[in-house]
């Protein structure tokens, strides 16, 4: 996979300066300049300065305490200070629950990385997201990237099927 991030601009809201750095090392290896990666360690530093800044991908934490990192996306998504509502959101956590992932994606997440996690996993979903972005949704009751599964036909017999396999790489 060869795809220009140099241009890329990050906002990383994640619970510790560990953490943070763990993600800018990741995203140096994939040449996202050190200058276009934000940091924040809060619910409300992570809205603040992305309210305050032009960022182009948003990778936040889950943010125990509870569930700050669901609160983080529903601001950037529903929120008239929001600067763009439409913005790719990565959410990263330590547990791949399927509850954890479907509550991210009716917050309205663009993808789910648990943690830990390769280089390799960042950089498919930062390219997934750059170059193909679901189609989005806007409506009272949610505001986000189209949230139904992949590879699932939309007339064809599945398309009601319960426990439909969610595929993360």
């Amino acid at each position: 996979m060869a795809y220009d991030f140099s241009k890329v601009n990050v906002l990383v809201v994640e619970s510790t300066p560990e953490m943070f750095k763990l993600f800018k090392n990741v995203l140096a290896m994939l040449e996202v300049p050190e200058r276009n990666i934000e940091s924040a360690y809060s619910y409300e530093e992570g809205f603040e300065k992305f309210r305050n800044g032009k960022h182009d991908i948003v990778i936040t934490d889950w943010l125990e305490n509870p569930d700050k990192g669901i609160e983080l996306i529903k601001e950037v998504r529903k929120s008239p200070e929001s600067p763009n509502k439409f913005v790719p959101i990565i959410m990263t956590a330590g547990s791949g629950h399927l509850s954890r992932v479907i509550k991210s994606r009716d917050a309205g997440v663009s993808e789910y990385l648990v943690k830990p996690f390769a280089a390799y996993s960042l950089a498919v979903r930062l390219t997934r997201v750059i170059e193909k972005p679901k189609p989005f949704v806007v409506s009272d009751a949610y505001t986000g990237p189209e949230r139904r599964v992949r590879n699932v036909e939309p007339n064809g017999p599945d398309r009601r099927k319960e426990n439909l396999q969610i595929e993360y790489e």
